[in-house]
């Protein structure tokens, strides 16, 4: 398993080898690597001269002996963190370069880990500032389904300054005042009385359909205009709505 995992951050299996033998050894001299490993002299020096150049390896000289001792498997996360480091500032300019489709493209999930991936996707694609919409709250659901999870996204959310309008009804008043407890939050109630088996999620150029069902469905609509003809349906009953 340990070899696995190691061979998909590039190492062969015979560098992952030599490296989890490395490991409870600490300092070692060279010759006596090869006596223990029983390995010919020259793949050992050949394996050690590649998991140096890769930073998992440290040699040392001591009394004209070589001293190998395996890096900290920290390293590997610190790597990875540095590669998506990279990728985080290259994604602008990749997105710059991609050939978005005209049409638009249309997603579904089920369950109740999509609807939690939903709000997450919603506040970390935002912008600092922007705006998340909220047409027709599903009720008591969609807190259960989120659980202790809300708590978190919510202040991320927030911390991003990131603001939610969020359209209801006057039925659900209460309810709302109640979960709904966090910054940068403006509710507005509709007359209608009758829920509705839905609720319509508008961010960027994303419309997101949550149908509560015991197993939830989740249709995302990726399309600008989609995406601004929600925005401008929700305004015009955002206007007509009370406080």
């Amino acid at each position: 398993m340990a070899y696995t995992v190691l061979e998909s951050f590039g190492l062969s299996a015979e560098e992952a080898g030599l490296y989890t033998e490395l490991l409870p050894l600490g300092d070692v001299p060279v010759i006596d690597l090869i006596k223990l490993t029983q390995k010919h002299p020259q793949i050992i020096y050949r394996l050690l001269d590649s998991l140096s150049a890769k930073g998992l390896v440290l040699t040392e000289i001591r009394k004209h002996r070589k001293y190998v001792r395996a890096e900290d498997p920290e390293v590997f996360k610190k790597s990875q963190e540095q590669k998506l480091e990279a990728l985080k500032a290259l994604l602008p300019e990749l997105k710059a370069l991609q050939n978005k489709p005209r049409e638009a493209t249309v997603r579904v999930a089920r369950g109740e880990e999509a609807v939690r991936n939903l709000r997450r996707r919603a506040f970390d694609e935002l912008p600092e500032g922007g705006m998340f919409y909220i047409l027709s709250a599903s009720g008591t659901r969609f807190y259960e389904i989120m659980g202790g999870t809300l708590d978190g996204i919510e202040k991320h959310r927030v911390k991003r300054k990131i603001r939610k309008r969020l359209l209801a009804f006057e039925s659900q008043r209460k309810m709302l005042e109640k979960n709904e407890k966090w910054d940068l939050i403006e509710i507005r109630y509709l007359p209608e009385s009758n829920s509705v088996p839905s609720s319509t999620n508008i961010f960027g150029n994303t419309v997101a359909i949550q149908i509560w069902l015991s197993d939830p469905i989740v249709i995302m609509i990726e399309s600008p205009e989609v995406a601004q003809s929600y925005k401008d349906y929700f305004g015009s009953l955002w206007k007509t709505a009370k406080q």
